[in-house]
């Protein structure tokens, strides 16, 4: 008898705890509630919003199926909700949560809209699955789906999700990639129960950079299923460590409305998330992403989370060093006793400018901050045409700065304004510049003796990197989206078409910055204009089919 009851102990035993070869479960879907919130949302606005990101032959059967609908309540709530005069930011914050409370739910065409356990916003979008029988649209369109969910299921192995429980010793018996195909959900990540929910919305993009684009996201999103409750646990100890988020929202204007940066425990989570990213795609898919980790890394400085680097280290001294029992867990208290001797509150300042790379993004960033971003065609050009095609061309990127994107990230945008070089005041030479053309045309190009990369004349007009003063330098060339570092940093470059674009600090004031965008001749100045934005990187050079663009760290002596 006892025999027996020690067997049926052990069976009981073995039944209740997984094996090693027990792999959880990957459900990657269009869900069915986020798209019908997106349907909602593509008709209360006909189809017209920066959001909506389907193709426009769906768009159009949205707005042919659910005709007779256009006047349903579940619309007036979403333009309640989230009315188009709301800044961007904050109405890609309200879809975020929506889509949050709704992956987790059973699809509420299944659901009482007489629930009033439930907001009248979900009762009224019950009523419209129902009423419009939602369900027959979404499985008339669900090949479409398929084939877009197509590079997600090739990208999302089971070796990604296993890393995780090597790392922390545990695991989610589900993990459920909820998208919508057509809404732009920013994308987030929640656990209910022993299922982890990533969503988002699917990648429109061709399927080798679409494979990255799930692989990065789900990766991230995931992460955060397993380091926030750490910080969680942890968080006394990690808000010691508050100065590090301190020290970047005194410097970058955009923290104040990305929600990343809102409290020590969201910052120093994002931080480590990115780390434990990168790491494991480094160490699972180096064929698939190449350097692209190392990018992603120096990126991320530049956005501000500028203890990613560090991190990375960390997450590979634990994984060199640890017992076969240990998680990362046991290793957090070594984590924040190392994190403690990076820097502290008297010289946090210093590390910040070791570690984040001049940008695009940080001269934007203070022209906001500042008001105003003024951009400076040359007025030495011998050809009176070059002048003025220059001057054009000023004017083309103003009304190009005053449409990016990247004022969506603000509360507002700064004035952009245009002048000659011989039009500046001295005051003015201390505000956020953007220079219009190389050293034969603009003069206060040339007299920018430090440039880590500029024109030299040779019998003929190169480019050429030179380092000296600037610390962290670290390029990378693009061949179809594949990004491979640089092994040294010195090089000259001379093929058509010709240019560089490069942040730099204020000589007149470094609180301040200056890009310059310089090509060898008028029209390649131009072509680089037409695509200058606030990239959160330092430099990008242009020569004939070959691409680089790369970072770097200025001292504080020019």
């Amino acid at each position: 008898m006892k025999k027996a009851s020690l067997i049926l102990c052990l069976l009981v035993l073995i039944a209740a705890t997984p094996t090693a070869a027990e792999k959880p479960k990957v459900i990657i879907e269009v869900n069915p509630n986020l798209e019908l919130f997106a349907v909602v949302y593509i008709l209360a606005f006909n189809g017209n919003d920066p959001f909506i990101i389907a193709p426009q032959s769906y768009i159009n059967d949205v707005l042919d199926y659910f005709a007779p609908y256009k006047n349903h309540p579940a619309l007036y709530s979403v333009r309640e909700a989230i009315p188009q005069d709301l800044p961007y930011y904050r109405r890609d914050y309200s879809i975020n949560e929506f889509a949050a409370s709704l992956v987790s739910k059973p699809y509420l065409g299944n659901m009482s809209e007489n629930d009033f356990t439930l907001s009248e916003f979900y009762r009224s979008l019950i009523s419209f699955a129902k009423e419009s029988n939602f369900m027959e649209f979404y499985k008339k369109h669900e090949r479409e789906y398929e084939e877009a969910l197509k590079p997600a299921r090739e990208a999302l192995t089971q070796d990604i999700f296993q890393k995780f429980e090597e790392l922390f010793g545990k695991q989610y018996k589900t993990f459920h990639i909820a998208l919508s195909y057509s809404l732009r959900v920013h994308p987030g990540s929640k656990a209910v129960g022993d299922t982890a929910y990533y969503f988002g919305y699917v990648g429109f993009m061709p399927e080798q950079y679409a494979e990255i684009f799930y692989l990065y996201i789900a990766t991230h999103e995931y992460s955060h299923s397993f380091v926030n409750p750490l910080i969680s646990e942890y968080l006394t100890e990690f808000s010691e460590l508050d100065y590090y988020l301190l020290q970047v929202r005194s410097e970058l204007a955009y923290t104040t409305y990305d929600p990343h940066f809102d409290t020590n425990y969201l910052y120093i989570s994002e931080n480590l998330v990115e780390a434990l990213t990168n790491y494991i795609l480094m160490s699972l898919k180096p064929n698939v992403v190449h350097d692209l980790p190392r990018y992603f890394i120096l990126r991320d400085h530049a956005l501000g989370f500028y203890l990613v680097d560090d991190l990375v280290r960390e997450f590979r001294n634990f994984e060199n060093s640890k017992d076969s029992n240990e998680t990362f867990e046991d290793y957090i208290p070594i984590l924040i006793e190392h994190m403690k001797s990076w820097a502290t509150p008297e010289n946090v300042s210093e590390y910040f400018k070791k570690r984040v790379p001049l940008s695009g993004l940080w001269l934007f960033d203070r022209g906001y901050e500042e008001g105003k971003i003024i951009i400076v065609y040359g007025a030495k050009n011998p050809d009176p045409t070059g002048i003025e095609y220059d001057k054009e061309t000023a004017f083309m990127l103003k009304e190009l700065i005053e449409k990016d994107d990247t004022w969506k990230l603000y509360n507002g945008k700064p004035k952009i304004i245009v002048k000659a070089e011989n039009e500046l005041g001295e005051e003015e030479l201390r505000t956020n510049l953007i220079f219009v053309g190389g050293p034969t045309a603009n003069g206060l190009v040339k007299n920018l003796t430090f440039l880590p990369i500029k024109f030299v004349f040779n019998g003929m007009w190169v480019l050429a990197k030179n380092a000296t003063g600037f610390e962290s330098f670290a390029g990378f060339d693009i061949e179809n989206e594949v990004y491979r570092e640089l092994r040294k940093v010195s090089g000259t470059f001379q093929a058509y078409p010709l240019g560089v674009v490069e942040i730099v600090k204020n000589p007149w004031n470094e609180r301040n910055l200056i890009a310059v965008i310089a090509g060898v001749d008028r029209y390649c100045t131009r072509k680089l204009a037409k695509d200058f934005t606030a990239y959160p990187r330092s430099y990008g050079i242009e020569s004939g089919n070959y691409t680089e663009v790369g970072f770097y760290v200025q001292g504080d002596s020019i």
